[in-house]
């Protein structure tokens, strides 16, 4: 061999890690905070970003939290709403139905006093809902 000539570089090889054996990979998009606060935390963690968040994934998705912040706070709020339209959907519903009873007969049928006590639940649920999102505003 030449000792004058420079080695050529060797191309790289694919070695299999077997610790930890995952197979999967999920790529994560970071502001510049979040990347800090991450990088932070794996520090003191004594691990490395993506083995930080991988941890902190898995715990969160095993305990079977919704992540927190304003997205889930959302996520569950919009369930909220969604169930409240529901009610009001239904009670207008029952309203017509007791309306063209009424024109029928004169007469309100037995069932309308408990349309209106969950109509009226309905309202104070949605009430509620309404003081959380509130509440999250402030």
């Amino acid at each position: 061999m030449d000792s004058d000539r420079p080695a050529l570089p060797r191309k790289a090889r694919h070695r299999a890690h077997h610790r930890p054996a995952r197979p999967h990979a999920v790529l994560l998009r970071l502001s510049d905070e979040e990347k800090t606060v991450i990088d932070a935390a794996a520090a003191a963690a004594q691990l490395t970003p993506t083995g930080y968040a991988a941890k902190a994934a898995v715990a969160a998705a095993s305990a079977g939290r919704v992540p927190s912040g304003v997205e889930g706070d959302l996520r569950e709020l919009q369930h909220e709403l969604f169930a409240a339209r529901r009610a009001v959907a239904m009670f207008g519903n029952n309203v017509n139905q007791a309306a063209a009873a009424f024109n029928a007969s004169g007469q309100l049928p037995d069932w309308a006093g408990d349309a209106v006590r969950l109509c009226a639940a309905a309202v104070a649920r949605l009430d509620e809902v309404i003081s959380l999102v509130d509440r999250k505003l402030r």
